[in-house]
C-alpha cells in the first residue's frame, strides 16, 4: 500500500495524541498540523497506533488487523466503533521502539486493544497499523469532493461525500470526462482534467462509495453521475489532476531524470503542471527517437530502455502504449492511449539513451579497467557515444582475442584469455551486450553477433568480462608465459602450483592432476628426484585466476604449458578449493628421508600405523582403498622381505598427526616403495586421523584360506576362524549367507546336515588383531568343490560379533546319539507341571503321567555349559519326540538373552505307589541336536536315595479257641525317592537350554500324594558309576 501523502506535509505523522502513558493506554500518532486539519475536514481521526507498554509507547503489527480490531482502538479512543477502518504497511508512517502487540484478533467487544487475543511480536516497523476513526456529529453534502495526497490543491486522490461521510471513487470505467465532472466541483476548468488510477496519490479513506458509470460532462457533482455500488478496494481509487493555471511546466514537455550524464535517464512528461513516468509496454526505439528529438539530440540512434535501468519514479504514470513513426516533433504527436490511465507500476518506468555528439568515445572502442597491467581488466565498449560493460554470459577466448586486437596486444605463441564474473571489479553505468558470439576475424567486438540486454537480460555488474591479452613489447611482465612456482608450502620444494601466463600468475585446478604432471612442475624448478601431486586443500588455497585445469602431461614435456588439456587457459570452472599442489622429492634432511616408512602407535616394529617421511616430516596415509597389497609394499620396504603382510584400516593403531600424505593408493604388491603404487591426487583433504592406515608384518602361521574353530566345547563346534595373510583373523557374524555354515562345516571335514551359525561371540570373543573378515562363498565347475574366501572386513563389526559355528559329526563318526535324544544330569525332587515334561519323560520311557518340570534359574542342578539348544518349547502331551512340540529352532535360539541360571529340568512320576523303586527319576533336561556334538541319553542318582518306609495297618488277630493262629501282616511300603536329571553329553562340556518364558507352570509339592516320590520299578538297572540305564524290554 501506498502512503497517503507522496511529496508533501501529508506524509507527516499526525501530531501526538497527550495522554499520559499508563499500560493499556493507545494513542494516535501523527506529527502533521497539516495532515489533521485536511483528515478533519473529513470527519476522521487517523493515525498510527501506540500502544503503552512497560511505561513506553510501542506500535502494533498489521498481521491479521481487521475492521473489528479497529473498532475496538476507536472505541477506546473515545470515537464511534461504526465505520472504523485500519490502514496497513506504516501508512502512517513507521513507527520507533517496541512492537507491543501481533496478530491481534478481537471479537469486537472488548474495552480496551490489549484485551484481545494477541502474540509476542515477529515484524518490523514497516508494518506499523493505522486506524482512522469516525467523528461523531460529522455532516457534509452528497457529492462534496475533497482531493488528498497530491502535491498541489488541484491534484490528488478523491474523498467524496455520501450519506454525511467521505469515501473513495474505484476507477473501473472513471475517465477524463468524469475528472472534469470532479475539477468543475472543486473550481478548475473542466477541459484538461486527467483522471488518475491504482490509487496514484495514495489510498484514501472510509467506503469505496461507488463506480462511476458514465458522466456526459455536465453534471454539477459526481453524485449525478450514473453510479453503482463498488466492490473495489483502496487499491483501485481513483484520482484527479485538474488544470492549473499557474502550471510548472507545458502539456507535453520531457525530461530525463537519473542518468549518470544528461543524455540519458527516465523520461518523465509534464500533464497539467505535474511531471509523472512513461510505461514501457510497447516503447520502442521510435518513440526514443522523439523523446531525444525534442530534447535536442541527435537521431536516430537513440535507445530505449525499460524496467525503470535509471530507478523508478514517484506521482502519476501518464503514458501506456504509446505508437511513434519516430519523426514526430513530440511525444503528444504519437498515438496514445487515455493520459493517465495505465496498468504498469513504477517498475516499468521506461528510460531512454540519447546520442550525445559531445561525449568523449566513439562507437566500438574498447578500453580494459581495473588492472594496474595494461593487457588485462574490464572490457568496456563505447555504444551511443557512452560506455559501458559487457556481460560474461557465452564470453570466451575467442571474443577476448578480438578485444585484444583491437588494442593492439598479439602474439603468435600465446592466446587471450577471457574472464568472467567481474574478476577486475564490478563496472557502473549501462551493460550495452550479453551473448557475444565472434569467429576471430572480426576487426573489431561490434561486429560479431551482439544481443542488447538492457531492457530484456537479467545480467548485473557481478557478470562484467574481462580480458588477458598475450604480452607483447607493449607489457613489462614480472613473469614470462609457462613459467612456474611453489607457493604456501613449508619449504622452497612445495606448495601450490602457480603458472604464468601472458604476465599473470594464476593457479591449476587438482581435476586430472597427477605425479606425471608434478614432475613438469619440479623439473622446471630444477629439482630432480621423484615429484608428488597433491590435491586441493592440501596448501592454502591460491586468489586470481584458475588459468589451467585437466593437464594431461606424459611427464617429459619442458613445461606445464605444454601439456595436453581438455579445458582452455583460463576457462575452468574450478573454485581455489582445487587449487593443485606438488612436492619435489630428493633432498637430504637430518631427521628422516624422503620415502621412508616407519611404523608408529604400538613399540611393536613388526606392526602399527604407517607413517610416511616426506620433506623432513612425518606424516599418515588415508585407509581409503588400503588392503594387503598396500601392506606388502610397506613391510618389504621395512625390510621384512616377502613375510605375510596384514592391513588394518581405520586409526586402529591410533591417531597419527601432520599430515595425511597419501590416499586410494592402488598397489599391485610387487613395488619397492610406498610411493612407486597409483593413487588419488584428490580427497587427500577429507581425509582424518581417524582414517590412519596400519599394517601388521608377520612370518605365516598358517596357510591363507584355511580354516579352525575356536575354543568349542569339542572339535565340531566353536569360534570360525579362517586365515588371511598368514595369520589366524575372525569372521563378522553380520549378514551371513545361509548356507555359510554348510560349506565351512564341510571344508573342515565335519557333517553338513543340520549345521547352522551363531553370531554374538557365542564361544568368546577372538584375540587375533585382524575381525570383522567378510567369507563369501566361491563355486568352480561341478567338478570343483565350493570353498570360502576373504572378500575384505565389515568396518562395522567387532569381536563382539565373531561368528561361531556348530557343526555336526562326520557320516562315519560314531555316534554317541541321536537327533532328538534326551537325557537327565544332577537330579533332585523339585518341580511344576508341564505338558512338555510328559514328552520328555515318555520318549525316556520313564513314568509321565504326573511329570512336571523343574525351574532351575538358579542352577539347582549344577552347572551346565555350552549352547542353549531350544526355547519357547511347547508340547500338546502326546507328541512322541520333544522336537514334535511348537519351538524355536536352535538358529533362532542363537539370538535369544537367556543363560544358563534359565535352564529347565523335568520330574518324571505317575500316580501308583505299588512297587518299590530305588531312585526317584529327577533331573535337568538336555536335549541332542543334530547340529551340535554327539550326545548320549543316560541318567544319574542324586547320590542320596531316600526311602520312606510307611507302616501298613496291623490286621486284627482272630483267636480260635481250639488254633490260635496270629497273622500279623505288615505291611511296609518303601518310597524311594531317586532324583533323575537329564543330561547333554558332548565330550567335554554341555549344551545349555534356553528358559520358556511361557510355561505354564504348576508348583510342586512333595506333600501332595499325586506329586509324591513314588516310582514304578521299571525295568532298569544302577551302573557301577551311578548311573541309570533303562534294560530292555
Amino acid at each position: 500500500m501506498k502512503t497517503l501523502l507522496v511529496t508533501t506535509a501529508l506524509l507527516s505523522l499526525f501530531a501526538s495524541v497527550q495522554m499520559e502513558c499508563m499500560n493499556g493506554n493507545i494513542r494516535l500518532n501523527s506529527s502533521s498540523t497539516a495532515a489533521q486539519k485536511i483528515f478533519q475536514t473529513l470527519g476522521v481521526k487517523a493515525g498510527r497506533i501506540e500502544v503503552c507498554a512497560a511505561g513506553a509507547w510501542g506500535t502494533v503489527c498489521d498481521d491479521y488487523f481487521t475492521d473489528v480490531n479497529a473498532g475496538v482502538a476507536c472505541r477506546q479512543l473515545g470515537y464511534s466503533a461504526t465505520g472504523a477502518s485500519f490502514a496497513r504497511v506504516a501508512y502512517f508512517g513507521a513507527g520507533e521502539g517496541q512492537i507491543v502487540l501481533d496478530n491481534v484478533r478481537c471479537n469486537g467487544n472488548e474495552t480496551r486493544l490489549v484485551d484481545c487475543s494477541n502474540e509476542t511480536p515477529n515484524c518490523q516497523h514497516s508494518e506499523d497499523v493505522g486506524v482512522i476513526c469516525q467523528v461523531s456529529n460529522f455532516t457534509c453534502t452528497d457529492g462534496e469532493i475533497k482531493l488528498i495526497g497530491g502535491t498541489a490543491a488541484y491534484g490528488g486522490t478523491i474523498q467524496v461525500c455520501m450519506n454525511n461521510r467521505f469515501g473513495t471513487i474505484c476507477d473501473d470505467k472513471f475517465n477524463s470526462v468524469a475528472a472534469g465532472v470532479v475539477c468543475n466541483s472543486l473550481g478548475y476548468p473542466r477541459q484538461g482534467a486527467i483522471a488518475l488510477v491504482r490509487a496514484t496519490y495514495g489510498e484514501g479513506f472510509g467506503p469505496v462509495h461507488m463506480n462511476v458509470a458514465l458522466c456526459n460532462g455536465t453534471e454539477l457533482n459526481i453524485s449525478q453521475c450514473r453510479h453503482s455500488a463498488s466492490s473495489c478496494t483502496h487499491f483501485k481509487d481513483a484520482g484527479v489532476i485538474c488544470k492549473s493555471p499557474n502550471a510548472s511546466c507545458e502539456n507535453g514537455t520531457v525530461r530525463l531524470v537519473g542518468g549518470s550524464v544528461r543524455s540519458e535517464g527516465r523520461v518523465e512528461v509534464c500533464f497539467n503542471g505535474e511531471w509523472g513516468t512513461v510505461c514501457d509496454d510497447e516503447f520502442e526505439s521510435r518513440a526514443a527517437d522523439v523523446v531525444c528529438r525534442q530534447l535536442n539530440y541527435t537521431t536516430p540512434g537513440s535507445l530505449s530502455v525499460g524496467r525503470a535501468l535509471f530507478g523508478q519514479g514517484t506521482g502519476p504514470i501518464f503514458i501506456d502504449s504509446i505508437r511513434c513513426t519516430g519523426n514526430e516533433t513530440s511525444l503528444l504527436n504519437c498515438r496514445l492511449g487515455e493520459i493517465g490511465i495505465n496498468d504498469c507500476s513504477h517498475f516499468e518506468d521506461v528510460s531512454v539513451i540519447c546520442i550525445d555528439p559531445n561525449n568523449g568515445c566513439n562507437d566500438g572502442e574498447v578500453r580494459l579497467r581495473g588492472s594496474s597491467n595494461a593487457n588485462q581488466g574490464r572490457v568496456e565498449i563505447c555504444n551511443n557515444r557512452r560506455w559501458g560493460t559487457i556481460c560474461d554470459t557465452n564470453w570466451n577466448n575467442v571474443a577476448a582475442q578480438v578485444v585484444c586486437n583491437q588494442l593492439g596486444y598479439t602474439n603468435a605463441n600465446d592466446t587471450a584469455i577471457a574472464v568472467p564474473n567481474s574478476f577486475y571489479g564490478a563496472g557502473s553505468g549501462l551493460i550495452w551486450f550479453d551473448n557475444v558470439r565472434c569467429r576471430g576475424g572480426e576487426a573489431n567486438l561490434l561486429q560479431c553477433s551482439l544481443q542488447t540486454p538492457l531492457s530484456f537480460s537479467f545480467c548485473t555488474h557481478s557478470q562484467d568480462a574481462g580480458v588477458v591479452c598475450p604480452e607483447n613489447s607493449k607489457v613489462n611482465c614480472s613473469c614470462q608465459s609457462g613459467d612456474v612456482r611453489l607457493k604456501a608450502g613449508t619449504s622452497s620444494n612445495e606448495g601450490r602450483v602457480e603458472v604464468c601466463y601472458n604476465c599473470v600468475w594464476g593457479t591449476v585446478c587438482d581435476s586430472g592432476w597427477d605425479d606425471k604432471d608434478a614432475q613438469v612442475v619440479c623439473r622446471q624448478l630444477g629439482f630432480s628426484g621423484q615429484a608428488l601431486a597433491m590435491g586441493g586443500g592440501v596448501f592454502p588455497t591460491g586468489a586470481g585466476l584458475v588459468l589451467l585445469e585437466a593437464t594431461n602431461c606424459l611427464g617429459n614435456e619442458t613445461s606445464l604449458t605444454r601439456c595436453p588439456r581438455r579445458v582452455g587457459i583460463g576457462q575452468s570452472l574450478c573454485a581455489h578449493s582445487r587449487d593443485a599442489g606438488a612436492i619435489c622429492l630428493g633432498q637430504s634432511y637430518s631427521s628422516c628421508p624422503d620415502r621412508a616408512v616407519r611404523l608408529s602407535g604400538t613399540g611393536d616394529a613388526s606392526l602399527g600405523r604407517v607413517e610416511l617421511c616426506i620433506n623432513n616430516q612425518w606424516g599418515t596415509v588415508c585407509d581409503s582403498s588400503w588392503d594387503n597389497s598396500e601392506a606388502r609394499v610397506v613391510c618389504r620396504q621395512l625390510g621384512f622381505g616377502n613375510s605375510l603382510a596384514v592391513s588394518v584400516p581405520g586409526g586402529r593403531f591410533g591417531a597419527g598427526s601432520g599430515r595425511v600424505y597419501l590416499t586410494g593408493l592402488q598397489c599391485a604388491g610387487n613395488e619397492s616403495a610406498l610411493l612407486d603404487c597409483p593413487r588419488a591426487v584428490s580427497g587427500v583433504q577429507g581425509c582424518g586421523h581417524s582414517q590412519d592406515a596400519g599394517v601388521v608384518c608377520t612370518v605365516p602361521v598358517c596357510k591363507n584360506g584355511a580354516l579352525r574353530l575356536a575354543d568349542g566345547t569339542d572339535k565340531y563346534s566353536g569360534r570360525l576362524e579362517v586365515c588371511n595373510g598368514g595369520q589366524w583373523g575372525t569372521v563378522c557374524g553380520k549378514d551371513v549367507s545361509s548356507d555359510l555354515a554348510t560349506t565351512a562345516c564341510g571344508l573342515l571335514g565335519f557333517g553338513t546336515k543340520g549345521a547352522y551359525s551363531l553370531n554374538n561371540a557365542l564361544f568368546g570373543s577372538g584375540s587375533t588383531l585382524t575381525f570383522g573378515l567378510v567369507l563369501v562363498k566361491q563355486c568352480g565347475n561341478q567338478t570343483l568343490p565350493c570353498t570360502l574366501v576373504v572378500n575384505g572386513t565389515r568396518s562395522q563389526c567387532s569381536h563382539w560379533d565373531d561368528l561361531s559355528l556348530l557343526c555336526t559329526p562326520p557320516v562315519t563318526a560314531p555316534l554317541n546319539c541321536s537327533t532328538g535324544d534326551v537325557k537327565l544330569v544332577g537330579g533332585r525332587t523339585d518341580g511344576r507341571g508341564l505338558w512338555s515334561a510328559r514328552v520328555v519323560c515318555k520318549q525316556l520311557g520313564l513314568p509321565s503321567d504326573y511329570a512336571v518340570t523343574v525351574a532351575s534359574s538358579s542352577a539347582k542342578y549344577g552347572s551346565v555349559q555350552g549352547p542353549i539348544a531350544l526355547s519357547r518349547v511347547k508340547c500338546a502331551g502326546n507328541e512322541s519326540s520333544l522336537l514334535n512340540c511348537q519351538l524355536v529352532s536352535i538358529a533362532a535360539a542363537s539370538r535369544h538373552y537367556c543363560t544358563h541360571s534359565n535352564d529347565v529340568g523335568v520330574s518324571c512320576q505317575d500316580n501308583t505307589d505299588t512297587t518299590p523303586f530305588t531312585f526317584a527319576s529327577l533331573g535337568t533336561a538336555e536335549h541332542s541336536s543334530s547340529t551340535s556334538s554327539p550326545l548320549a541319553v543316560e541318567a544319574y542318582t542324586s547320590g542320596t536315595v531316600v526311602a520312606i518306609v510307611v507302616p501298613i495297618v496291623v490286621m486284627v488277630i482272630l483267636v480260635v479257641a481250639i488254633v490260635a493262629v496270629t497273622i500279623i501282616i505288615l505291611v511296609v511300603a518303601c518310597k524311594a525317592r531317586v532324583t533323575r536329571q537329564f543330561k547333554f553329553r558332548d565330550g567335554n562340556d554341555t549344551h545349555p537350554v534356553m528358559k520358556d518364558k511361557e510355561m505354564d507352570d504348576v508348583q510342586y509339592s512333595p506333600s501332595d500324594p499325586k506329586q509324591s516320590g513314588e516310582a514304578i520299578q521299571d525295568k532298569a538297572t544302577t551302573k557301577m558309576d551311578g548311573t541309570y540305564e533303562r534294560m530292555p524290554e
